[in-house]
C-alpha cells in the first residue's frame, strides 16, 4: 500500500483529534456527523515545518515545503462546504455543517516530495474557537466575565441542538425498526400463502390428469 495512514482518534467533548502520517498525494477522510448548522473549529499542526525552521534556511536537502488541503463535503448534496490550503505550522479554521447528513472532512497534501512522509495533526471541536471569542471581545469591548457568559450560552445551545438531533435519529431508527419488524411478520405469511397455492395447484393438476386418464 503506497499510502500509510496512522490515526489515533480520541473522542471526548471534542468531536475528535488525530495524528496522521501522510505519503504522496492521496486524499484521506473521516466522518463528521453533527446536527445542522453546528459550528466546528478545526485546529491543525504541521510539525514537519518546525524541522524546516530549525534547519535555518527554511528547507531541508531533499525535501520541499509542505501544504495540506482541508475540505468538508456534505454527503447529502455531495457539495464542498469548506475548502482551504494550509501551509503554516499551526492554525485553526472555523466551519459549520449545512445539513443533518454526515460530512466528510478530508485532507490531501498539495505540496510534498513524492515518497517522503510527513506528520499532520488535526483536532476538530464542536463550537467556536478561542480566536472567535477574542475577536468578539475586542469588537464589543467585553470583559472576561461577559465572554464566559456568551460561551456558556453557546454551549447550552449546542447541547440542546445535539439533544434534538439525537431524538430525531432515535425516531428515524424506531421507524426503521418498525418497518423491519413488519416485514419480518408478513414475509413468512407470504411464503406460507405461496406454498399453499402451489400445493393446491399441484393437487388440481394431478386430479385433472387422473380424470383424463380415467384413473380416478
Amino acid at each position: 500500500m503506497r499510502v500509510e495512514l496512522a490515526i489515533f482518534l480520541a473522542l471526548a467533548l471534542a468531536v475528535g483529534d488525530g495524528l496522521f502520517v501522510i505519503l504522496d498525494q492521496r486524499r484521506e477522510c473521516f466522518v463528521v456527523e453533527e446536527p445542522l448548522d453546528t459550528q466546528l473549529t478545526v485546529r491543525y499542526e504541521l510539525p514537519h515545518l518546525e524541522t524546516l525552521e530549525r534547519a535555518g534556511s527554511g528547507s531541508v536537502p531533499g525535501s520541499a515545503p509542505v501544504a495540506v488541503k482541508l475540505t468538508l463535503v456534505d454527503r447529502h448534496t455531495e457539495s464542498i462546504v469548506f475548502s482551504r490550503v494550509v501551509g503554516d505550522r499551526k492554525g485553526e479554521a472555523a466551519l459549520s455543517t449545512v445539513s443533518e447528513a454526515a460530512h466528510d472532512l478530508c485532507i490531501r497534501p498539495v505540496r510534498n516530495t513524492p515518497g517522503r512522509p510527513f506528520r499532520f495533526g488535526l483536532e476538530v471541536e464542536r463550537g467556536n474557537g478561542d480566536r472567535y471569542y477574542a475577536q468578539m471581545a475586542a469588537e464589543n469591548h467585553m470583559d472576561r466575565l461577559q465572554v464566559e457568559v456568551v460561551k456558556l450560552n453557546d454551549e447550552l445551545a449546542e447541547i440542546l441542538n445535539e439533544a434534538d438531533y439525537m431524538k430525531e435519529k432515535e425516531v428515524r431508527f424506531h421507524r426503521k425498526a418498525e418497518r423491519v419488524n413488519l416485514a419480518a411478520i408478513w414475509w413468512p405469511i407470504l411464503q406460507i400463502a405461496i406454498l399453499v397455492l402451489t400445493a393446491a395447484f399441484q393437487v388440481q393438476s394431478l386430479k385433472s390428469y387422473f380424470q383424463t386418464r380415467s384413473l380416478y
